[in-house]
């Protein structure tokens, strides 16, 4: 009797299960948890020294790979030569189609299921797109045949079935949109070692997923905002499980009724944790430190040193935000143009800034603080409005580009603030 290795929520472990199932292998079925580790035993590493699962044991044969479990199973267990066919170009066409399973279906939801499972990280946009993407794929091959690899059920299909069969937990298939996949999910759920094998796994990581999903924050961004990207900052610093969602208020996204259900004021950002909401950068801030904060420093506890830190949040709110706001709101919105004394009001508060940076090397004090990335957000981006005199204000200089070091502003701040510069540049251009 050989022995599998599994995780019945593993969609890899259970296109190995279905197989087991459909050629009548006579295997134990060896649970092992990654969720608790057991995958990283020495005994499962000697196996595996990838420590994934599913691992094949045959006698003193080791596999560690879903995809030459199946070949192999197919080889030495199947009876039905259409399964894993023996002539080399039908085989290479299931082969084709196990690798495309491989390299393509399954990274696609593992890079969501890992570092959700293992980091608390949640899911990017772009990380659902590439999925819809690979749908795309999927209905183009099944486009041509009934199955993936031809008009007949081989194991490619047990395969990609067990990944895509997950996948829609993630990212819900769009009928309509992919017909031929639906067709072909309905076929294969028909089949007798799916409904064994499959069906009760996928549910088991559909509650896994959902669970996790629902610990997480929302952070409702437009990537050009200067506040949305302080939050977005913050989210890196403090690693954060946080869904980004856009919202662009450009199209009107901030209007409508479920937005304003959670921020009548319609403004971006927006922090969704449960049921609390919170509709200011600057709160979002101060909660995201509290909560999810590990150093101290960047938002004291000790109560005056944390009054110095709000005073200049207050700051960036009254005095450096609205000076930039004054001049994109009416020209994003309405098409006006900036007048000279809105450029006037930028420089002020530049030597404002400057006087305070003059005193400490940060805003607050010789730490860096939360303050720090609501005010470096925005007077990264008044740079786009009003470019700054190095020479007139070289305190400022030299915090930009201590500030633009970090790789919390280097992911979440410099590609936004380039999205401001070329929306601004083509309206004033006109």
């Amino acid at each position: 009797m050989v022995k599998l290795y599994k995780l019945d929520a593993s969609p890899p472990a259970r296109a190995c299960m279905m197989a087991c199932d459909l050629f009548s292998v006579p295997a134990e079925m060896v649970d092992c948890n990654i969720i608790v580790g057991e995958h990283m035993t020495p005994d499962f590493l000697k196996k595996n020294p990838t420590h994934t699962i599913p691992v094949l044991e045959d006698g003193d044969l080791i596999i560690h790979d879903s995809h030459a479990i199946l070949m192999y199973l197919a080889d030495v267990y199947g009876k039905q030569d259409s399964l894993y066919p023996k002539d080399l170009k039908q085989r290479a066409l299931v082969n084709q189609k196990m690798f495309f399973n491989s390299s393509i279906l399954f990274p696609r939801l593992r890079n969501i299921s890992s570092p959700l499972l293992l980091e608390g990280a949640k899911p990017t946009e772009k990380q659902y797109k590439a999925i819809d993407e690979a749908y795309g794929f999927l209905e183009e091959f099944l486009s041509r045949n009934k199955y993936v690899a031809g008009n007949k059920m081989t194991i490619a299909d047990i395969a990609a079935y067990a990944t895509s069969s997950t996948l829609g937990i993630m990212l819900e298939l769009d009928v309509k949109k992919y017909p031929k996949i639906e067709a072909w999910h309905k076929e294969m759920a028909k089949q007798s070692f799916a409904q064994k094998q499959n069906a009760a796994g996928r549910q088991e990581f559909k509650r896994v997923y959902d669970d996790l999903m629902s610990k997480m924050v929302k952070l409702y961004k437009l990537n050009g905002s200067p506040p949305a990207r302080a939050c977005m900052m913050a989210c890196d610093l403090f690693n954060v499980p946080a869904e980004m969602v856009d919202c662009n208020i450009l199209t009107g996204e901030h209007m409508t009724p479920d937005f304003l259900k959670k921020n009548p004021l319609h403004t971006i950002p927006v922090l969704e944790d449960g049921d609390l909401i919170i509709h200011d950068s600057h709160a979002i801030l101060m909660y995201l430190a509290d909560v999810y904060g590990k150093q101290d420093s960047l938002y004291p506890k000790d109560l005056k040193q944390r009054a110095l830190v709000n005073q200049k949040m207050f700051f960036n709110s009254s005095i450096l935000f609205p000076r930039l706001r004054n001049i994109t709101y009416p020209l994003f919105i309405e098409g006006a143009k900036p007048t000279e004394k809105l450029y006037k009001a930028i420089d002020e508060a530049y030597g404002f800034l400057e006087e305070f940076l003059s005193r400490n090397k940060y805003l607050a004090g010789n730490n860096m603080t939360i303050a720090d990335i609501a005010a470096y957000a925005t007077s990264s981006s008044l740079g786009i409005l009003l470019e700054l005199d190095v020479k007139k204000y070289p305190k400022i200089e030299a915090w930009h580009k201590e500030m633009a070091k970090q790789s919390f502003a280097q992911k979440q701040n410099a590609a936004g603030n380039q999205e401001l510069k070329r929306l601004y540049d083509n309206l004033m251009s006109k």
